[in-house]
């Protein structure tokens, strides 16, 4: 009988090779041919990025179009130059695409003809589904460890900082960011590894991929897929676990008619609702008036709030002042208020640096008079003269918010840039 059970078997293999159905194939070995390693050096950062180089993962997810997914940390935000590398093959460079403003996603472009024939799309699952419990594996190329995979489970889909995670217990170490996290029982993407709490055992988080997959769907319709701009901040109760309650305006601004602080948004346009995340992926892409229902009370209110998107990240202007790097505001609010003009980095050694500016400072005045846009600056702090520049720095005094301080500044080098291509000589 066992003579006859193991030939049974050994006739079941023989069908895992096509001759009866085709096996399920291994979800690790097959993350091998959509992966790849990725290289970034970042000399001058936006204020969310740091200068310097990094390693991390992506996936490849549209060979057509050479898209490959990533963290927007492992990319940075527009100013450094990115190398990718399919298994066993040399590094090619890499274009960014996108970079989202509330989730640590991108987007990166690699020449359709530079991807190896072997190479295959990722499969990512943007269906709903229930992940909780479900066993995966996290990707990647943890410390310089190419190719390999740590196992766990989905501890839960939570909102946290601001935005939906997905928990898992398996291992994310430096070089696993930006690779996949596969669903164990179809092989599926359901996520991008992202991070891990400091000083914890089991706390590791992936960006979810549902809301990737409309982003990726709108770039393929040349639409914009940055969240919206929302007039309105949403207050959390992490008591009773609300998430989409009505808060102040934002900075200076006043709520839309009919809302009040306290109100608990439901739905929009009738699809119910319970995050922030939740919320601007049903508005992504949108450039109109939905309808959303709020509860006030036992009371039901339904009104037009009109929507619109974010500016891009990659449409970014910036301006290169001898290695410090001034754009606007990165803070929405403040933005909003009288589009801040911030010094977001000042690379070390630089000229900038002797010459006294600072990073995270505002930049107040050139010569006595207040710029309003990037190519005033850049136009007033032309020619060779001597250059009286006022910055507001935070005080360190307990009786003050702002400190004032003027430098001296020569300018040699000053360049208006976008996405690192200099718009104006």
């Amino acid at each position: 009988m066992n003579y006859y059970r193991k030939l049974f078997l050994a006739f079941l293999s023989v069908g895992c090779l096509g001759f009866i159905t085709p096996c399920v194939a291994n979800p690790i070995a097959d993350a091998e041919f959509y992966s790849v390693r990725t290289k970034s050096s970042i000399r001058y950062s936006f204020y969310e990025d740091d200068a310097g180089s990094s390693n991390g993962a992506g996936f490849l997810v549209d060979r057509s179009m050479g898209w490959i997914l990533t963290n927007a940390h492992v990319s940075g935000r527009g100013t450094g130059d990115i190398e990718v590398s399919f298994k066993s093959e040399p590094f090619i460079p890499a274009k960014l695409i996108y970079v989202d403003t509330e989730l640590d996603a991108a987007v990166i472009k690699v020449d359709q003809k530079d991807i190896p024939e072997n190479a295959t799309e990722a499969p990512l699952q943007c269906e709903a589904s229930e992940l909780s419990g479900q066993e995966i594996a996290a990707f990647g190329h943890p410390h310089g460890l190419s190719y390999s995979a740590s196992r766990g489970i989905v501890s839960k889909v939570r909102y946290y900082n601001g935005r939906d995670w997905i928990q898992i217990d398996a291992a994310i170490n430096p070089g696993n960011s930006g690779g996949p996290l596969i669903n164990l029982d179809n092989g599926k993407v359901i996520g991008i590894n992202a991070m891990a709490l400091k000083d914890t055992e089991g706390l590791n988080f992936a960006v979810p991929i549902m809301p990737i997959c409309k982003i990726l769907d709108l770039l393929k319709e040349d639409k914009n897929p940055s969240p919206p701009k929302l007039l309105i901040n949403f207050t959390r109760n992490s008591q009773s676990e609300e998430y989409l309650i009505i808060g102040p305006a934002a900075h200076f601004e006043k709520l839309p008619d009919g809302l009040k602080i306290g109100d608990r948004l439901t739905h929009i346009d009738g699809q119910k609702v319970a995050t922030p995340t939740e919320v601007n992926t049903i508005l992504r892409g949108l450039n109109q008036e939905v309808e959303i229902t709020i509860k006030r009370g036992e009371k039901t209110i339904k009104k037009p709030i009109s929507v619109s998107p974010q500016e891009l990240v990659t449409k970014r202007k910036y301006v290169l002042a001898d290695g410090a790097l001034i754009s606007f505001d990165p803070f929405p609010e403040r933005r909003r208020e009288s589009g801040f003009l911030t010094v977001h980095s000042v690379r070390a050694g630089s000229y900038a640096e002797r010459t006294g500016w600072e990073q995270y400072s505002i930049l107040m005045a050139i010569d006595g008079i207040e710029p309003k846009s990037l190519e005033q600056v850049k136009e007033m702090l032309s020619g060779d003269d001597k250059k009286k520049i006022t910055l507001r720095t935070w005080s360190n005094r307990d009786t003050k918010l702002y400190d004032y301080d003027e430098i001296d500044y020569w300018p040699y080098n000053v360049e208006l840039m976008e996405n690192d291509q200099t718009l104006l000589d």
